[in-house]
């Protein structure tokens, strides 16, 4: 249940800026007839447990269609251990029943059925929520909303690899090389919402193994162009690591003469035709033998290439089998769960790109497509038909609004005009420039002419004084030695800067900002220069790329120039530009602090690496002056622990910067899934409160406490709107307007929400925020304001002449997470992948952690730089 309360009796009055009607299409379709049959509940447990959720919905495919397909036909399977069935299943003890079969990389397989006691499934109090009958979304009705999602998953589910929540098929299929590739497919999910419950339908991608010889993707996997014979390394060595880490529980199809068998891998072997082992004999005795000798005599294999890597497999009672890799074959349909590398996520990233019209026309589909999307199959699926649900074909229209985009002012009260989403600074000068007494230039660069690199100086000296900058001093120049010396050419630089600047002897203040040129792969040289400006020596730091100094001329050099000096501005606390509504205007005219929060993961699978909690403030009376607090966590902890203190330290800050007390606090908390809203939400908000209430207590404050509106900005989410009309969407791309504002027809029915789209789409289908109001002592309950404030915060992010996808305070607590690499003690190997340990699915158990190692090994931002907007 979630707690909406009042502080206020009404609403105040705030003011709004312009707004006007407009119709979207959302990729959501109506269940136009919700489920009229009652069903029953059974567990389904598997012993040896089965981990992969695939060979789970085999397992019950196979109970189905081949073992038993009178007792569960139709049966809905929701990927774990839980069967429901519309009608009482004909077990052999009448609740139960044990059914065993003989399943790929497990061997025998028994799955034990029975009845859960209790009452059945019915959509009653569905509905009755639905229409205002039920207030709240009680356990029954959450059972409803699973068994829903089942129904609709249930056919594609037991035909494809999918997660759950996402099928994807071949069709379409693209090649990644190393040893991966690219499946479509499309996700589906059951939402309510007010009077109404929809299917929200998206298009998916997912990286998948690539099936085939072992051999082949192994050399795949390490771009060796050579034959078998290439994969002979050494336990331990860089591309033993690789393999290992790559292949760990993959599954492997092995060939011999009468039968193929599938396993699952454990590791790897080296010379494994050459692993000796003892074999036992038909009488009993033990004779000493080789994996090529046994596969030689035993099904006549002789093995090409007895001395590379072989594979090794798990047997159970802690002894393991040692398979050649020659005779092995990476089975289809396999998901790759884990991070993909740098140079494979922009591949990603184009494959699922679509423009806005084509996306729609995928989801929508028409028959004969090589692919077809689930909406074309709700009709005739078998698992819907059962139920009597009935689901449209045509996707919803959408009434939503479009906001007038805020004022962006600059200095010399000039402002600019901003056209969906974007403007232009070419002839604006900054609002409050900062002056550049003294810089530096650490060049590590591979290619550039010491000439090039002072003409692009010049060029950026030109475009920060054209923006009101005061530079003071021409740049000093330091050649840089690369990894392993960046602290100590950083500190170099400075002092060369500030002699080149004529500071006094026995100034000891670091320059204003210290450029480093980079070569176009140096991430281990750019975590050295983040580490050693913010962390160690308290220098703001601004990296740069050779090939983009190299490749822009022109405008174009001025434009990278341009965007180059509003970040060294806002780095040297200045301000580049304030943004204006009447909401935002009002909310600010009382003394106020905006919050932005997040928690930041470790990637799929790693366990041994903690989470890092994120909180950013504003503390300036134009809510653009931002700084920031992080603290290292357990892993995968959502909740902020420590969100009191941080809170705490936020706004003991802001007093003594501006001797005063905020009034009101806007707490924008990023990442939060729907069920956590009522949990990790309400215990945060509280947090918040208790920090409040420790402040005014110490400072013995008589004012009152602020007001707090505490809401939810959520990205992991599918919902897509499309234009109607296409004058209604941006010229360019296609997509809707930056400004467009949804609530009705898709809001959730137990939260205030909405969906605001602030950015204007440049390639793909932009993705709106989703906003949920969980606290609101501010405008109490009052969307209208929240929505004008937040779309306008949207235009506040200093490193940008375009409005972004979500609030500036939020951009920046993401950031702060993602900085948190910077922060840690090269020995805990933070970033180092080979160091994490990829916990496999059959991991049993919670492992333990030392999370106080991890924060010792945690440095906090240099004191210097707190004022500094260094994560811009």
């Amino acid at each position: 249940m979630i707690d909406i309360s009042f502080q206020m009796a009404s609403a105040p009055t705030v003011p709004l800026g312009q707004r006007r009607p407009m119709a979207v299409y959302a990729n959501a379709f109506d269940v136009t007839q919700i489920p009229v049959k009652a069903y029953e509940q059974y567990d389904a447990v598997m012993t040896p447990d089965v981990e992969s959720v695939r060979w789970r919905h085999r397992i019950v495919e196979r109970l189905q269609n081949h073992e038993a397909p009178r007792v569960f036909r139709l049966c809905l399977f929701d990927g774990k251990s839980i069967l429901y069935s519309a009608a009482p299943l004909d077990l052999p003890d009448g609740t139960s029943g044990n059914y065993t079969l003989v399943v790929p990389g497990k061997g025998r397989v028994t799955v034990k059925v029975a009845r859960v006691a209790g009452e059945t499934v019915t959509f009653d109090d569905l509905k009755k929520f639905l229409t205002g009958k039920i207030s709240d979304q009680t356990p029954k009705v959450s059972v409803a909303l699973n068994l829903l999602q089942f129904i609709i998953r249930q056919a594609p589910n037991l035909k494809y690899p999918n997660n759950g929540r996402a099928y994807f098929t071949s069709g379409g299929s693209k090649d990644l090389r190393g040893g991966l590739q690219l499946f479509r497919g499309f996700f589906q999910s059951v939402r309510p919402a007010i009077g109404r419950v929809l299917v929200n339908v998206d298009i998916s991608a997912a990286a998948m193994y690539k099936p085939g010889p072992f051999v082949d993707v192994a050399l795949e996997v390490l771009n060796i162009r050579a034959n078998a014979r290439a994969l002979s390394f050494k336990k331990h060595s860089k591309e033993w690591n690789i393999l290992s880490q790559f292949f760990r529980n993959v599954l492997v199809e092995i060939k011999l003469p009468k039968k193929t068998v599938t396993k699952k891998i454990v590791g790897l072997v080296e010379a494994a035709g050459r692993f000796p082992f003892t074999q036992e004999s038909e009488d009993g005795s033990s004779l000493p033998t080789t994996v090529e000798e046994y596969y030689r005599k035993t099904y006549n294999i002789r093995l090409a290439f007895p001395d590379i890597i072989g594979i090794e497999l798990s047997r159970g009672s802690g002894k393991n089998t040692v398979i050649p890799a020659e005779i092995c074959t990476v089975a289809a349909g396999q998901r790759y769960n884990r991070k993909l590398p740098q140079n494979m996520t922009s591949m990603m990233v184009d494959f699922s790109k679509f423009r806005p019209e084509k996306r729609l026309e995928m989801i929508v589909g028409q028959k004969g497509d090589r692919v077809q999307p689930p909406t074309l199959e709700y009709a005739t699926s078998p698992y819907i038909q059962d139920a009597g649900m009935e689901i449209s074909e045509k996707p919803i229209t959408i009434q939503g609004q479009l906001l007038k985009a805020p004022t962006i002012f600059y200095g010399k009260k000039q402002s600019a005009d901003v056209n969906n989403g974007a403007w232009n600074i070419t002839r604006q000068h900054l609002h409050s420039p900062e002056i550049i007494r003294a810089w530096a230039v650490v060049d590590y660069s591979l290619r550039l002419d010491q000439n090039v690199i002072k003409a692009f100086m010049d060029t950026l000296e030109q475009c920060c004084t054209a923006r009101g900058m005061c530079v003071k001093a021409k740049p000093s120049y330091k050649r840089g030695n690369g990894v392993g010396s960046v602290d100590r050419d950083i500190k170099e630089a400075c002092a060369l800067a500030l002699v080149s600047a004529g500071a006094p002897r026995g100034y000891n203040k670091p320059p204003e900002v210290v450029l480093v040129i980079l070569p176009q792969s140096a991430a281990d040289i750019r975590q050295d220069v983040k580490r050693a400006g913010d962390v160690t020596l308290g220098v703001s730091t601004q990296c740069v790329r050779e090939d983009n100094i190299a490749k822009f001329s022109g405008r174009q050099l001025d434009q990278y120039c341009n965007n180059i000096a509003i970040k060294i501005n806002a780095r040297l606390t200045g301000v580049n530009s304030i943004p204006s509504s009447p909401a935002y205007d009002w909310l600010t005219k009382e003394d106020f602090m905006f919050f932005g929060a997040d928690v930041g993961h470790p990637g799929p699978g790693v366990q041994n690496k903690p989470s890092v909690a994120s909180v950013v403030f504003s503390y300036d009376r134009h809510g653009v002056k931002y700084s920031a607090t992080s603290r290292v966590q357990q892993p995968r902890q959502e909740r902020i622990g420590e969100l009191g203190p941080m809170v705490y330290d936020a706004i003991t800050r802001y007093g003594k910067v501006n001797g005063k007390a905020p009034r009101r606090l806007m707490f924008f908390r990023d990442g939060l899934s729907e069920g956590e809203y009522a949990g990790v939400g309400e215990l945060e908000f509280q947090d918040i409160k208790e920090a409040v209430r420790r402040v005014w207590a110490e400072v013995k404050l008589n004012d009152p406490p602020p007001l707090i509106t505490y809401l939810i900005v959520g990205k992991r989410h599918h919902v897509r709107f499309f234009p109607t009309n296409p004058q209604d969407g941006d010229r360019k791309s296609g997509n809707v307007q930056a400004g467009f504002v949804a609530s009705e027809g898709i809001a959730n029915p137990i939260a205030k929400d909405f969906y605001l789209l602030s950015h204007g789409g440049i390639l793909g289908t932009s993705r709106p925020a989703h906003y949920i109001v969980l606290k609101d002592e501010i405008f109490n309950f009052d969307i209208r304001p929240i929505q004008e404030v937040a779309y306008t915060l949207c235009h506040a992010y200093i490193s940008a002449t375009r409005s972004v996808s979500i609030p500036a305070p939020v951009y920046y607590a993401d950031k702060v997470c993602a900085r948190a690499e910077y922060h840690f003690d090269a020995s805990l190997r933070y970033i180092d992948s080979d160091g994490a340990t990829v916990a496999s699915s059959s991991s049993c158990g919670k492992q333990s952690f030392n999370l106080s190692q991890w924060r010792s090994g945690y440095a906090q931002t240099h004191s210097s730089m707190l004022a500094r907007m260094f994560f811009a």
